[in-house]
């Protein structure tokens, strides 16, 4: 019962480690302006498995706010997460999802009439662009803590 038990540990940290990369995806308009509703927020990102449908439909997102980041698609994917500003409002907009790697989000912050970039960045873990990033690590070292235990 006991290599059977540890099998199966040691299947699910293998699974979790090769399994396709998961991103947020989507985009949430926050605006700040409006003193009588507080805060609205629009449809929130949700997660997504990286494939050339995602990477595809988050890079034509990304293209309506910075049309100088488009390159050639490439066999890997990674997470990005920005959130830039709008000039004429106090309204400010995070797109996140699911890119090629071969495509840099954060190769500079922009500036152009409308819109200012507040904050990029780029990841290659699960969920590296949420705020749940530490979900699959705390999974993978309870997997092992329970594996040390059994194994003691």
């Amino acid at each position: 019962m006991k290599v059977l038990t540890v099998s199966v540990i040691v299947t699910s940290i293998c699974f979790q480690t090769i399994a396709a990369l998961w991103c947020m995806q989507g985009a949430t308009i926050d605006k700040n302006g409006d003193k009588s509703t507080g805060n609205e927020v629009e449809k929130m990102p949700e997660v997504a498995e990286c494939g050339a449908g995602v990477a595809l439909a988050s890079t034509a997102l990304l293209f309506a706010v910075k049309p100088n980041t488009i390159s050639f698609p490439s066999g890997d994917y990674k997470c990005y997460h920005l959130k830039y500003e709008d000039k004429n409002s106090d309204a400010s907009t995070i797109i996140k999802g699911c890119i090629y790697s071969s495509l840099n989000v954060c190769d500079g912050k922009f500036t152009s009439k409308k819109t200012n970039e507040v904050f990029c960045s780029q990841c290659s873990e699960d969920g590296c662009n949420s705020g749940g990033r530490f979900g699959s690590s705390l999974t993978l070292l309870s997997l092992a803590v329970g594996l040390a235990y059994l194994l003691r």
